[in-house]
């Protein structure tokens, strides 16, 4: 189950957290707003898309030879 709390104020926090410790609930987990969301920046919109058409013609692909190399890579 989980439940959410918006808390506006440091202070508050702590006396939530404290709150929560005097009844010894074990299964707390705290994330930070600053966690949750996640870092976006805007796309380079000056990269035309056309010219990626056909970089393979030389080289066909097919995906079973795209995933034959994907799976066999060491990381």
């Amino acid at each position: 189950m989980r439940v959410t709390l918006e808390i506006s104020d440091f202070d508050e926090m702590e006396k939530l957290l404290s709150f929560f410790q005097t009844m010894k609930l074990e299964n707390i987990k705290i994330i930070s707003s600053q966690e949750a969301k996640p870092n976006l920046r805007k796309g380079n919109k000056s990269i035309n898309p056309k010219e990626l058409f056909g970089i393979w013609k030389e080289t066909p692909k097919n995906i079973e030879d795209i995933r034959t190399k994907a799976w066999n890579r060491k990381t």
